[in-house]
């Protein structure tokens, strides 16, 4: 049997725990003119231990009897991408923010991934922006229930701020838009319409972020033995300080693989969304300016090259390869 308690000289009130836990086993109570966490549904435990990751004071235990582990399915990983694969039973995935171009990635980098695979995690791999790239992540992630970590590495891209996409999509969640918009991103093109709403869900619940990037000290994020010692603090049974974190190995998220491709709906996310009305009122606007003086203006050879070129620029700055026709 499960058991499960909360330390009330250590909880401070804070209800993390009813917020992340997806059974509703504790409920914030009164007590003792303390307003403390209380395990009310200790039979609704299947033993995710979401809640014994990221209580900050560390006051909640899970007594388990087995740690459990899965094999993930044959398709895994569902989505290609610049990654490389490690150990599958390992419970954390690493990522490094890619702040360059594709082409141009420093091999200080690729070293990090190289540290990052050879010291136990499931996969490491590159992040260039906050839409396709989180969405392929997210996809190989839940495909595999036994990463419960994500390990943010490198440095921040300014351009994209995909770790700030990242950690508030965990904290924040979707809009119920068109565009699944990650509450809280200040990145400019937050968005998530390729992915089902279940497997966003599933990643904020299965994966506790662990955050090496640092404003104060902009190298940490770069330093391969961190990197390391992330990764070692994560698979250990009991629970390891590392920085600010207490880490261990958790086990599988408890419920199956979640092993889908994105399907792409929105190719070009940066571009806006017009309502009936509004598209109305472009194409009468292009069907004016297509006529100056009587006379349609016509794309030349040159104007289709100078265009076709701008495009693929921008959207290499994206990180994103146009598709040959």
């Amino acid at each position: 049997m499960t058991r499960v308690t909360v330390d009330p000289a250590k909880c401070a009130g804070c209800g993390i725990c009813v917020k992340v836990c997806p059974e509703n086993v504790f409920k914030m109570k009164n007590i003792d003119e303390k307003h403390l966490s209380e395990v009310v549904a200790e039979e609704n435990c299947f033993v995710c231990r979401t809640c014994e990751i990221r209580c900050p004071e560390h006051a909640i235990k899970i007594i388990a009897a087995e740690l459990l582990k899965v094999e993930p399915p044959e398709e895994y990983p569902p989505e290609e991408g610049r990654y490389l694969r490690g150990n599958d039973l390992s419970p954390v995935a690493v990522v490094a923010i890619l702040d360059t171009f594709d082409f141009k990635i420093p091999p200080e980098l690729t070293k990090l991934l190289q540290v990052a695979i050879e010291s136990g995690a499931a996969l490491a791999g590159t992040l260039q922006t906050e839409n396709i790239g989180i969405e392929k992540l997210i996809a190989n992630i839940v495909a595999n229930p036994n990463i419960r970590y994500l390990v943010i590495c490198w440095r921040e891209s300014q351009g994209h701020l995909p770790a700030d996409a990242l950690i508030n999509l965990l904290e924040n969640g979707v809009k119920d838009d068109k565009r699944r918009t990650i509450i809280g991103a200040k990145a400019p093109t937050p968005y998530l319409p390729n992915i089902p709403v279940e497997s966003i869900e599933r990643f904020r619940r299965q994966i506790t972020i662990v955050n090496l990037l640092s404003d104060d000290d902009p190298v940490r994020g770069t330093d391969p033995e961190l990197v390391r010692k992330a990764v070692w603090s994560c698979i250990q049974e009991n629970p390891t300080e590392f920085l600010n974190y207490k880490l261990f190995d958790p086990g599988a998220w408890p419920e199956p693989p979640i092993c889908k491709k994105i399907v792409m709906r929105v190719t070009e996310p940066w571009r806006p969304e017009l309502d009936g009305a509004q598209k109305e009122i472009v194409e009468r606007a292009l069907k004016a300016a297509s006529k100056i003086g009587g006379k349609n203006i016509k794309e030349d050879s040159e104007m289709k090259r100078k265009r076709i070129e701008n495009e693929i620029k921008f959207l290499e700055l994206l990180g994103i390869k146009k598709k040959k026709v």
